[in-house]
């Protein structure tokens, strides 16, 4: 008898706790393959790059991320629940093999766009999804003729930039309503260093795909380049309150030029976007990349992730064209104005 009030008692707290049903999408009808399309858990988690495991209950599964994310199955029911939110799946979970579940495949789906993962959503509802590029536009190894022939301007002739995507790799930097910063500013930073590289400036990156370089050696990439102008793309969170939104740009504060490169930045993209300008600031935190640098400096945060419409604004390809379109603009308008003075 006490085992079962215990029972009861668990069960009650879980439906308590998860109230609130929200319906995944079922999968979209397809007539070149109407049958159902399924998913194991084992291979959702390979996928992902996560791990999953039996428990908390008898009948449960647990997906968990490496960030402390946990996405709960129970066997024999269409429900699950995301860090504590429940969803009711199109279909139920069937255990197979004693330690693996079969899937709907809109689960999959969902999971992944709720995380930010977009590139791993399966076809068809796939093509209608944002599609991350991080198959880098040009890598910094092609060689130099190649290159030059890309060129369609000489505005930026003479300039050597560093582009710096923060984050990547193992390190996912900010997240919020299931977006990573690493995904968000990656494909900035390419569409970025196309610009440039059409306007004749030698780009050097710090990454092009998703890997880490720790914060020493994007300093050592770009001092050993001797570059001109060094740009850090980031994007923001505000864990105590998530209306916060609006972009900004941070330089060092004993660098009067980063200040004016730092201010050309947020007027083009005060100029490009109706998302709120928080202006070009001091840095008051000491980051290393604006320390360790031996050039004009800045970074630049894109927008609040923690803010769930700005989230979804940074995940969308065309407005990511537009903020490196405006950092673009940015650049061209200090390198024109200030390209004999642009030391440190």
């Amino acid at each position: 008898m006490r085992i079962s009030l215990i029972l009861f008692a668990v069960v009650a707290l879980f439906m308590a706790g998860c109230s609130t049903v929200i319906q995944v999408p079922p999968q979209p009808v397809d007539v070149d393959n109407p049958e159902p399309r399924t998913i194991m858990l084992s291979e959702a988690a390979s996928d992902l790059g996560w791990t999953y495991e039996a428990g908390p209950g008898a009948y449960d599964y647990t997906l968990r991320s490496p960030y402390g994310d946990k996405v709960i199955f129970r066997i024999g029911t269409d429900y699950m629940s995301i860090n504590g939110a429940r969803y009711q799946q199109e279909r139920d979970a069937v255990e197979k093999r004693g330690s693996d579940l079969l899937l709907p495949e809109s689960t999959f789906n969902f999971v992944c766009e709720h995380f930010g993962r977009h590139e791993l959503v399966r076809s068809p509802r796939h093509e209608a999804k944002v599609e991350y590029e991080l198959v880098p536009i040009d890598r910094p190894d092609t060689p130099k003729a190649t290159r030059e022939t890309m060129a369609t301007s000489t505005v930026l002739k003479g300039l050597t930039i560093c582009i710096d995507a923060g984050h990547g790799g193992s390190d996912p930097g900010g997240m919020g309503n299931g977006v990573s910063e690493k995904v968000i500013v990656l494909p900035v930073a390419l569409k970025l260093q196309a610009l440039c590289e059409a306007a004749s400036a030698k780009v050097i990156m710090t990454r092009t795909d998703d890997t880490y370089p720790d914060l020493d050696k994007r300093c050592e990439i770009a001092n050993s380049n001797k570059v001109d102008l060094f740009v850090s793309i980031h994007a923001n969170i505000s864990p105590a309150d998530s209306s916060v939104t609006g972009f900004e740009v941070f330089f060092n504060k004993n660098s009067e030029q980063g200040g004016l490169f730092a201010g050309a930045l947020a007027a083009a993209m005060d100029d490009a976007t109706t998302s709120p300008n928080r202006g070009a600031k001091k840095d008051p935190r000491g980051l290393r990349v604006l320390e360790k640098t031996t050039m004009t400096a800045a970074l630049v945060e894109l927008g609040f992730l923690s803010n769930a419409r700005e989230a979804k604004t940074l995940t969308q390809k065309d407005y990511q064209e537009k903020m490196a379109k405006a950092l673009y603009e940015g650049i061209v308008t200090h390198w024109t104005k200030n390209r004999a003075s642009v030391s440190k």
